[in-house]
């Protein structure tokens, strides 16, 4: 009977050990199991055709337009001066979370989600997001390169999911854009967008802050047409110097004398 208490006890134990490191597995989150987002494909922006605009209005691209919007691309690159294009953003925006933000009632306060995170930084998606944009219609160029042209640089100021209530939210895009011209500052302007999550979560707040980053890069290029300078044309450049004739009747002091057959008549 002692014998047949002791083996259950044991049997127990070892039933409870495995369940409890089952459970230490189980509760241990993978990084596998985070899930990822990004702002999506690239969209046609809508300044560059009548087309765009609606694609714009939805937060969906035009699929139908894809071929024109390669054709402009190529094309549109030669019709406006060169850009350089410079995004920051201040450090809590300088890393892969998400952020989101509660109603002012539950205090305002920018929170982030758990097991979500962005592929890259805000920053850096919304940036490459806006160099495609603006290469539609121009060259755009790194902010190292040797090439004079004008600078742009974009401030993010605010890339969150906003939460009206339990079940409705929205994305907000704020920027900050200023333009140079060299050390001379040309232009400055502020600019916000915002577009509704269609629900209230990670993915859907992903889906919205695309949307909004869209609809301020129109903003932006809106805003840039007729103000980025055309760069003036290079003073390295030489004219070939005018050419000078040599009278056919004069002769050539440094030509042998067999050479010119008017040198050997006049002899």
């Amino acid at each position: 009977m002692i014998e047949s208490i002791r083996g259950a006890l044991r049997a127990l134990l070892l039933a409870a050990g495995t369940a409890a490191l089952v459970a230490g597995c189980a509760t241990s989150t993978p990084s596998g199991a985070l899930a990822r987002y990004d702002l999506g494909p690239p969209t046609m922006p809508a300044a560059s055709s009548t087309s765009a605009a609606s694609g714009a209005s939805t937060g969906t691209p035009d699929i139908s337009n894809t071929a024109n919007a390669a054709a402009s691309a190529a094309s549109g690159a030669a019709r406006l001066s060169p850009l350089k294009v410079v995004v920051n953003a201040p450090n809590w925006l300088d890393s892969d979370l998400i952020y989101y933000r509660l109603p002012a009632s539950d205090g305002d306060q920018a929170r982030v989600y758990a097991n979500s995170r962005w592929l890259a930084s805000p920053a850096r998606l919304f940036g490459d997001r806006l160099r495609v944009a603006l290469a539609v219609d121009r060259p755009v160029l790194a902010a190292g390169d040797p090439t004079a042209a004008p600078a742009l640089r974009v401030e993010l100021d605010e890339f969150a999911q906003y939460f009206d209530s339990a079940s409705t939210s929205h994305g907000v895009v704020q920027i900050r854009a200023t333009l140079f011209d060299g050390p001379k500052l040309l232009a400055q302007t502020t600019l916000r967008a915002q577009a509704p999550a269609a629900t209230a979560d990670a993915a859907g707040g992903a889906r919205a802050l695309a949307a909004a980053s869209d609809a301020v890069q129109t903003q932006l290029i809106q805003w840039l047409a007729g103000r980025v300078p055309t760069p003036a044309p290079s003073t390295t450049t030489r004219s070939a110097p005018a050419s000078r004739a040599v009278p056919a009747t004069a002769p050539r002091s440094d030509a042998a004398p067999d050479a010119s057959p008017l040198s050997a008549a006049t002899r």
